[in-house]
């Protein structure tokens, strides 16, 4: 009888940690970054230049981050694009405190990847501020001996955004999306899909009366082994993870430190979609910190554990034996450089640790192909949502990561 009451006991405690730190983070008083449209004409093929204002509504003095350049996500009706624009000047610091009341204009210019053109939707890639949907048009092709201007793009102007702009630009990584071999128990493979879908644009009405609600996703992930040695190659089991949460990249930042505070929290479900004793499920509610220590376009740190706390696992009831209650990610590297992801998880039972090993094969094929080439390692408990209670012989495979 003890034991249960104690059991309760030390879940609802865990329960209020989860609220407590979600709710802290969520109340942090921070600056809005809102990206304003080309002050000048711009051309699909040419040079476009966009400002940043940065402004503090609050009552507070804010420490704000001032970003030396703007990695953009660009989307057209049928494709999308990478992009960065440099800060003209170049900030003289990386951060300053923003009085109450106040703004700060920071502008930034570049040039536009080839093929863009027609409707495009332009999203900030590592800072949270609002998309803007411009109409660019391409240049004709000038007769010989003549100059042709660009046909011109009227400031401020917006196209009405299509069905699939919107779609993607609602769109954005997750987890990272990967395809690798190994030949541990015979040949296998491991590839994982993953995506998240903000509900709220960043324009809409209601996020300017409700702001968190742009901090709202629906984040998809599917994990499977691929069992290759067998004569029919059957998948041996697949994790399926839905989950809704609330994700704001910088909730916080400590001046002149170069340290960061985000946070993901929310509910999360696991399932492999068998039945019988083959049947594993869990669902739960979660809060990730996410500590950042560093520039994330340069060498960083990051420290998230995970604190879960299980609300059903019927089907497996001592996963938290194997798994435990907190997951741990740490990310060591650089945007265009190594990076080293390490997933590691604890129980009173057992342990897994899962290391990504990964770099951009920009570097090794001169510019020609995306992605990156990725070792990665596992060992411990429950690979699989399958065997989570079992430990297989270690794994290390080799493959093709498209987004970490």
């Amino acid at each position: 009888m003890l034991g249960h009451i104690g059991a309760a006991a030390r879940a609802a405690m865990r329960s209020a940690w989860l609220f407590a730190i979600f709710a802290l983070t969520c109340g942090v008083a921070r600056a809005d970054y809102i990206l304003l449209p080309p002050e000048e004409n711009a051309v699909s093929d040419g040079a476009i230049s966009l400002v940043l204002m940065i402004t503090n509504e609050t009552e507070q003095p804010i420490d704000v981050s001032i970003p030396s350049k703007l990695d953009l996500r660009l989307t057209t009706d049928t494709e999308a694009f990478n992009a960065s624009l440099e800060a003209d000047p170049p900030p003289a610091v990386a951060t300053v405190e923003l009085a109450p009341q106040t703004f700060r204009k920071i502008r930034y210019t570049g040039k536009l990847p080839e093929g863009v053109e027609g409707t495009v939707t332009i999203r900030t890639r590592d800072i949270r501020a609002n998309s803007l949907v411009l109409a660019l048009s391409r240049t004709t092709e000038p007769k010989p001996g003549s100059v042709i201007a660009p046909e011109p793009v009227v400031a401020g102007a917006s196209a009405a955004p299509t069905p699939t702009s919107r779609f993607l630009s609602a769109l954005s990584t997750y987890d990272p999306i990967y395809f690798a071999v190994g030949t541990r128990e015979g040949a296998n493979a491991k590839f994982q899909l993953s995506f998240k879908f903000q509900f709220f644009p960043e324009d809409a009405p209601l996020v300017r009366q409700v702001n968190f609600l742009q901090d709202l996703y629906f984040g998809y992930t599917q994990t499977s082994l691929w069992d290759l040695a067998s004569s029919s190659a059957p998948f041996y089991d697949t994790s399926y993870k839905p989950r809704l949460f609330y994700y704001n990249a910088g909730v916080w930042d400590w001046p002149g430190r170069k340290i960061t505070l985000g946070v993901e929290g929310g509910l999360g479900h696991e399932s492999n979609g068998k039945s019988g004793t083959d049947s594993r499920s869990i669902n739960i509610a979660y809060v990730k910190p996410i500590f950042t220590f560093g520039d994330p376009r340069d060498w960083h740190l990051s420290v998230a554990p995970m604190l879960i706390q299980y609300l059903q696992k019927s089907d497996n009831p001592d996963i938290a034996d194997y798994r435990g209650y907190i997951d741990w990610n740490i990310t060591l590297g650089k945007e265009d450089s190594w990076q080293l992801t390490g997933l590691f998880r604890n129980g009173s039972k057992g342990f897994s640790t899962e290391l990504d090993l990964s770099y951009p094969l920009r570097a090794v094929a001169v510019g020609n192909l995306n992605g990156y080439v990725m070792l990665q390692y596992f060992d411990g408990y429950g690979e699989s949502i399958l065997d989570y209670n079992r430990r297989r012989p270690s794994q290390l495979r080799l493959g093709l990561m498209f987004v970490r």
